[in-house]
Order: C-alpha cells, then sequence, then structure tokens
C-alpha cells in the first residue's frame, strides 16, 4: 500500500507545469529547463505576431469603406475636415507649364516720308502727290493729297500722315498712320467711308475699281468700290506661311480683283474668290515645271499668254520648263504623265485668276497634246464640258459663258479643229461639229 504523501507527491509535481512555469520542475536536468524557456519565449513571440496581423486586418477591415478604386489602384477616400500638414503640402498641385504662344506674323511696313510722287496710270495719265504735315490745326497734323489726270489738277487734305498710296485709271487709295484707309474716284470724289484696319498697312494696291490692302498683321482684304463690297475680309496669310523665314516677296492684283501673294520659298498662292480659298498657281521647285514637255504643242504666236498675270507670276521658270526635255532623262510615259498634270494645273490657275487670255492659250495647248498622245477619253468629256446639253432643261446648270467670260461654245470651235487634225479621231470631230451646226440653226 502507498502512503497518502507518495499518492500526492506526483500531482504535485504535475501542478508545478502548469501553474508554476517560471520554475524549474524538480529533478529534471537544467538543459531542458532552459529548452522549455527557449519555447516559452518563441510561443509567446508567435503569439504576439498573430495578435498583431489580427489587429491589423481588423484596422483594413474598418477603412475599407472608405477606399475607392481609382483607375485600377486602391486610393484612400479624404476624410472630411482640416487635412494634415504633411498630406496638405503632398496634394498641392504643380502648375502646368503654358502651352508655347504661336509664332505671330509681321510684315515689314513703309516708312513715313515727308513727301512723295508716284504714276499710277498710263493711259491715261494719272500721277498722285502726297505731302505730309503740311500744316497743324487745333494740335492735329494736316496731310495733302493732289492728283493729276490728264492735265486736270485736284487736292485734298486729310487729318494724319499717309504711310502709303495706290491707284489705277478709275480709283485712288491712301493707307495713314492712324490705321485709316480712304477711297477716292480719278476726280477726287470720296467713294467710300474711311476704313479702320486692324493693324497698319504693309502693301497697297488698286486695279481697275478693286483696292487691295495688306496689313503688318499679315492679313488681306479686297474691296470692290464700284459695288461697295468686301470681296475678301481679314483674310490670315497664316495658311501659306511654311515657317518664321518666310516672307512674302510679291503682292498684286489682278484687274478682275483676284490678290496674289508671292513667298520668298517661291511658291505663289492667289484668293480665289468663288472657293474662298488660297490656291498654288506657281512653284519654282515643282517638277512638273521642270520636265513637263509641250513644245511641240506650242503655237506660232504666245504672245497673248506672255503679259497675263500668271505668266507674271511665273516667269521664267515657265520658259525653262520647254528647255528640260532637252536635258532630261525621264522615261517617256513618266514625262507624258507629268506634262498632262502640268497642263492642267496651268489651267485650273488660268481659270482661278479668271485671266481669260491665258484660259485660252492653255486649252488650246491642253487640246493639242490629248491629241497627239491618243487620249480619247479626255477629249470627249472636254468637248461634252464646252458643248453643254444640246437641248434646254429647267434642270440644267450649265452656261455657255461661265469661262472667264468667254463662250464655251466659241472656244469648242477653236478646239474641233486641233481634234480634226488627227485622223484617229475623225469621228469624234464629226459627231461635235455636227452637233455645232445643229445649234447654230435653231
Amino acid at each position: 500500500m502507498l502512503t497518502s504523501a507518495s499518492k500526492i507527491e506526483p500531482m504535485k509535481a504535475l501542478d508545478s507545469r502548469f501553474t508554476e512555469r517560471s520554475k524549474a520542475t524538480p529533478g529534471i536536468p537544467s538543459a531542458i529547463s532552459s529548452t522549455d524557456a527557449k519555447a516559452k519565449e518563441d510561443t509567446s513571440s508567435d503569439s504576439e505576431d498573430k495578435m498583431a496581423a489580427i489587429n491589423k486586418n481588423l484596422a483594413f477591415a474598418k477603412r475599407k469603406p472608405e477606399l475607392l478604386l481609382d483607375g485600377g489602384e486602391v486610393v484612400e477616400k479624404r476624410k472630411k475636415g482640416r487635412p494634415r500638414k504633411d498630406k496638405m503640402a503632398a496634394s498641392v498641385p504643380q502648375a502646368a507649364a503654358p502651352p508655347p504662344a504661336a509664332a505671330v506674323l509681321r510684315l515689314p511696313t513703309p516708312s513715313l516720308q515727308k513727301t512723295f510722287s508716284l504714276q499710277v496710270s498710263m493711259d491715261p495719265s494719272v500721277f498722285l502727290e502726297v505731302e505730309n504735315d503740311v500744316s497743324v490745326v487745333a494740335g492735329s497734323k494736316l496731310s495733302q493729297l493732289r492728283c493729276s489726270r490728264d492735265g486736270r489738277d485736284w487736292n485734298t487734305l486729310l487729318p494724319s500722315s499717309v504711310l502709303a498710296a495706290a491707284g489705277s485709271s478709275d480709283v485712288l487709295a491712301v493707307a495713314c498712320d492712324d490705321r485709316m484707309l480712304s477711297v477716292f474716284s480719278c476726280s477726287g470724289r470720296r467713294l467710300l467711308p474711311a476704313i479702320q484696319l486692324a493693324t497698319p498697312v504693309s502693301a497697297l494696291h488698286c486695279s481697275a475699281h478693286f483696292v487691295m490692302v495688306l496689313t503688318a498683321g499679315a492679313t488681306l482684304s479686297v474691296w470692290d468700290a464700284q459695288r461697295q463690297k468686301a470681296l475678301v475680309k481679314n483674310e490670315s496669310l497664316q495658311t501659306i506661311f511654311s515657317g518664321a523665314e518666310t516672307t512674302v516677296s510679291l503682292s498684286l492684283l489682278t484687274q478682275q480683283g483676284v490678290p496674289i501673294i508671292g513667298l520668298s520659298n517661291g511658291k505663289s498662292f492667289c484668293f480665289s474668290l468663288s472657293l474662298e480659298t488660297w490656291t498654288l498657281i506657281a512653284d519654282k521647285g515643282d517638277s512638273l515645271v521642270q520636265c513637263a514637255d509641250f513644245r511641240s504643242c506650242l503655237p506660232s504666236q504666245d504672245a497673248a499668254a506672255s503679259s497675263g498675270p500668271l505668266a507674271v507670276v511665273q516667269g521664267r521658270n515657265l520658259n525653262a520648263g520647254r528647255l528640260a526635255s532637252r536635258l532630261s532623262s525621264t522615261p517617256h510615259h513618266l514625262q507624258q504623265s507629268m506634262t498632262l498634270a502640268f497642263l492642267e494645273n496651268q489651267l485650273a490657275s488660268a481659270l482661278t485668276l479668271q485671266s481669260a487670255q491665258e484660259y485660252r492659250y492653255w486649252l488650246l495647248i491642253y487640246a493639242r497634246f490629248l491629241v497627239n498622245e491618243g487620249s480619247e477619253h479626255r477629249l470627249r468629256e472636254l468637248c461634252k464640258e464646252l458643248l453643254g446639253p444640246v437641248h434646254k432643261s429647267a434642270a440644267s446648270s450649265w452656261q455657255p459663258a461661265t469661262l472667264v467670260g468667254l463662250h464655251k461654245r466659241e472656244l469648242l470651235r477653236e478646239v474641233l479643229p486641233v481634234i480634226g487634225e488627227n485622223l484617229r479621231f475623225q469621228r469624234l470631230f464629226t459627231e461635235y461639229q455636227d452637233q455645232l451646226e445643229l445649234l447654230r440653226t435653231k
């Protein structure tokens, strides 16, 4: 039989393991005691890590409703109230750099002169003379404009200094340094009220009863003084300028009121009154001009086209094109296509410039070239356009005299003999010749 003391002693040892962990169990070696202490520290450390992770997850779960998705990223929703200083400093947006300013075109202006004179018309003979600051009235400097036309003189006073003057046999125009434009008849009668320009004048031109102003702000305006109507209103040259180095080398106005601007890069443009846009009419670097071969299609006399606005703008560049084929090694089929494109460009440019004589000149060259190259479909289309409808119709929009004042059927009568020179096109020639005769007898 065991004594009571022997029965109780193991229970005490068991209790000591669970109730007094800090004490070493009697009878256990010290190595085991140190191992238990280390295990106790590891267990305590793991428990603390787990509790910290749980607390972190709980805190994230509480903040989760305050998080928003922005472009696929989790962004913390701003709380109401005064923000922290560090967040306030971080949230200040950086000022965006301003966009680069567009280059502003500025054209040169004429210098102010005390006196100047010019001849604005040869037939009849018209002379203009300007004298600035002739007198001072009520603190305003007056300028005098004198005109002589076939021995008859007249003069008028202007309340500002005159910078530029121009004229024709029909109208005279002066632009002053206060940006006012005045237009007179050749007898001295004011035709239009003084026009306020947006910027000072750069160039001033008159042709027939049209007045053209090119301003320092690179805008163009054209007025019809006879009908008192603006044809072109403050049209910007920004569209045709190709860079900051580009300058205006030529500006002129045709007898039909079409403005032309030549640039230093060799390109020349005119503003189409019907299309209301800038159109290219000449380019010194155009390979079509240099390689086009139309020598065999030239008429015996081409003086009619040598003085037109298109010839003036293209100048010697066109003459060089006539001789380029002798030096060029371009294949025939390619040169043929280039010549065809060049001739069609000439026709379109003459039509835009409303130059009747030049249009007729290039039309005959174009027809002869089509005959030589055997292009029947283009010849038929040309004849059809010039003939128009044989029978009148209310739905027809064809007009017989809309080609720069030339009668289309009269042009067809000049084109048909050119077509008849080639036996291959005798059927085409006879077809349209008969229709012309039919229309004549009606």
